[in-house]
């Protein structure tokens, strides 16, 4: 056999290789890609994964809850930038809250920069920030003959609706306090208060290879060169054998 038959028996051999290879890495940017340029309309980056190993890989420590805030028929348990209110999760990247107040029909949130108000059903209505705040930070919120009351910074301020504020007094506030959990719940808290990974922050890191650590953008590279080997092989092995017909 010729030497030219050799080299293109083993071109073939290999180009089906390395082109099933390239066919897994090319579908998988292109999911990726679709994903990541659709990601608004998708809502990836307010979709998180929750997984321990998968903060463990972004280096992201899981802290367990030290307490809780309890008012009337709410409980609210906070950790790693979540919030577990009433049993259910309530939103992603949320500060450290320093209490919870209840009023008839609403219950409020506070934490050092902010006011989340609440239905009784746990829907949020609003959230109030500095601008509408008598003062920052919060260092505590508590109630008093059915008013909000707020100790700030720049002191103490009531309200009925949580909108408008005028200065008030500490006497008879029933202050928000945390209630200490035990080590058993404080375990069993962690695990569904675990830290998430937004889906689009994730996707971006698989597309680009840098989920893989330093070294994973040059994987990428190699697996874009082999594409390249694979056109230029199969180019190779289309022209060649017509060019040698044409020469007989």
């Amino acid at each position: 056999m010729s030497p030219r038959l050799l080299l293109l028996r083993l071109l073939r051999r290999w180009h089906a290789r390395i082109g099933f290879a390239a066919m897994l890495f090319f579908l998988f940017l292109a999911a990726t890609g679709l994903a990541l340029n659709h990601g608004r309309d998708l809502g990836l980056d307010g979709r998180f994964v929750h997984a321990e190993w998968l903060a463990r890989w972004y280096g992201i420590k899981s802290e367990p809850p030290r307490h809780a805030f309890l008012s009337g028929r709410h409980v609210l348990i906070a950790t790693n930038g979540r919030w577990l209110l009433d049993g259910r999760i309530s939103g992603e990247k949320l500060p450290q809250p320093v209490g919870l107040v209840e009023l008839a029909d609403i219950f409020v949130v506070a934490s050092d920069a902010a006011l989340y108000v609440y239905r009784e059903n746990g829907e949020l209505i609003e959230k109030l920030g500095p601008g509408a705040l008598p003062g920052s930070p919060v260092q505590a919120i508590g109630s008093s003959a059915r008013r909000i009351v707020l100790r700030t910074a720049s002191g103490v301020f009531s309200s009925a609706d949580a909108l408008s504020w005028r200065p008030a007094s500490e006497r008879s506030v029933r202050w928000s306090v945390p209630a200490e959990l035990s080590i058993s719940e404080q375990r069993a808290y962690e695990e569904a208060l675990a830290p998430g990974i937004a889906v689009e922050q994730l996707l971006l890191d698989l597309h680009s290879g840098r989920f893989a650590g330093r070294y994973g953008p040059l994987v990428v590279d190699l697996l874009a060169l082999l594409l390249a080997v694979l056109s230029l092989s199969g180019a190779w092995l289309f022209l060649v054998p017509r060019m040698h017909r044409g020469k007989h």
